[in-house]
């Protein structure tokens, strides 16, 4: 969920950036003004998560950057020809539908691919930034583990020990008293040793 909503703000960032930015150099605004849609959110979002499956894809067959990011660019393509057509099913019309430039029923512009070939490059680098964010959680849930395992070790006490399944239980008290010395029943080696006869020694004359 969190690589999620990240890959979604990241898209409407940069988004917002090359829409103001391309408005400036046509008409002149100096304001930059972007422009971006909602939608877009749970797109980039769940697009940023696919591009993920198909980069762990091509880099154990030894695929290179470029190559990699000429792969992705395709499917950005087809992920936003898909979802515009799923949205436009849904809405009634494309959010984002172009009017000018080689479109594909205005879902697509064939001319931006470069621009989402830099998109694809750029995601090579965001997405190692982007899988810490679940990789500082699990180390987190790593030690909060590690923290209940301790807190239920043997000897310890407090609600924590309660709460422990009796197996682990029985298990705990079994290590603990596997660990005791044993308790022998019977005299000393030593006064053992004393108190009986040695081999070979006379015996004392028995008494009238």
């Amino acid at each position: 969920m969190r690589r999620f909503l990240a890959y979604g703000v990241l898209g409407l960032g940069v988004e917002v950036v090359f829409t103001s930015v391309a408005r400036a150099l046509r008409v002149r605004d100096r304001r930059l003004v972007g422009q971006t849609y909602l939608w877009m959110l749970p797109i980039y979002g769940a697009g940023g998560l696919l591009l993920e499956r198909l980069h762990a894809r091509l880099v154990p067959r030894g695929v290179s950057p470029p190559l990699r990011a000429l792969v992705s660019t395709a499917a950005i393509l087809a992920w936003e020809y898909g979802t515009g057509s799923v949205l436009r099913r849904a809405l009634g019309d494309c959010p984002w539908r172009y009017r000018r430039g080689v479109t594909l029923r205005g879902y697509v512009r064939l001319d931006y691919a470069p621009y989402w070939y830099a998109t694809a490059l750029l995601f090579e680098l965001l997405q190692r930034e982007v899988r810490k964010l679940d990789r500082a959680r699990r180390t987190a849930e790593r030690r909060a583990s590690r923290g209940e395992v301790e807190a239920t070790g043997p000897g310890a006490g407090g609600p924590a020990a309660e709460t422990r399944p009796a197996s682990d239980r029985r298990r705990a008290f079994r290590r603990m008293t596997d660990r005791r010395p044993s308790f022998r029943v019977g005299p000393p080696k030593g006064q053992a040793a004393r108190g009986a006869p040695q081999a070979g020694a006379p015996s004392a004359p028995a008494s009238a």
